[in-house]
């Protein structure tokens, strides 16, 4: 084989090594961009579990599993720990008047305005068809009447407004406290609704029960 023969081999086998490198790079990138296109996939199905598509806060079952979570930590620490429930009083009303569309927002506009009061760390999960539950770590029962109290100041000053028409809904609450170790979810779940249930029928904005379901 003559010189430049040789050189001539040697050109196209350096060729077919940039071309190699060149269909690799491509290939790595075709690749990423894949697993970054799965990740997103991934995150919207974990959503799609755990989120109330309507609200927006966490669906019931994911929001046991967030309380209990926080819950742990609290008896670890002896915090106290206040599970409060903002519902909307006479939903059936709001769509009858206005469309179910309507209910949704406003049930959408209330999760947004509780979210926009409360700390990152407090968890949001739907409760029923018509409120918001709220758990509150490191929250008394002097601090769960002051956030009852900007949550109401909160929808005052940025109302819900559908086009030019604003839409006004009344509130109630309920919320019970406990403390370190004698926090228990089942049972702040039965009592904060027995408190919502005494709020309404005294027509009280919130009503706070104590862990052996007294009223405060």
């Amino acid at each position: 084989m003559g010189i430049e023969v040789l050189y001539a081999v040697t050109g196209v086998m350096a060729a077919i090594a940039i071309l190699e490198g060149v269909v690799l790079v491509r290939c790595q990138k075709a690749l990423k961009l894949s697993r970054k296109e799965i990740e997103a996939l991934s995150e919207e199905v974990r959503s799609a579990r755990s989120l109330d598509e309507t609200t927006g806060a966490y669906n019931y079952p994911f929001f046991v599993k967030m309380a209990n979570l926080q819950i742990k930590l609290a008896r670890r620490h002896k915090w106290p720990v206040t599970l409060m429930v903002v519902d909307i009083d006479q939903l059936e009303t709001v769509n009858l008047r206005y469309s179910f569309k309507t209910g949704d927002a406003v049930l959408k506009h209330l999760n947004d305005s509780i979210r926009g009061v409360v700390r990152s760390s407090d968890i949001l999960g739907r409760f029923g068809g018509s409120g918001i539950f709220v758990l509150l770590s490191e929250c008394d029962t002097e601090n769960v009447i002051s956030v009852n109290e900007r949550i109401e100041e909160w929808i005052e000053r940025n109302p819900l407004m559908i086009g030019e028409k604003r839409v006004d809904y009344r509130r109630t609450s309920g919320a019970v406290t406990m403390y370190g170790k004698q926090i228990y979810l089942n049972r702040m779940l039965g009592l904060v609704e027995d408190a919502l249930g005494r709020a309404k029928e005294k027509k009280k904005k919130i009503v706070i029960f104590d862990k052996e379901g007294s009223e405060i």
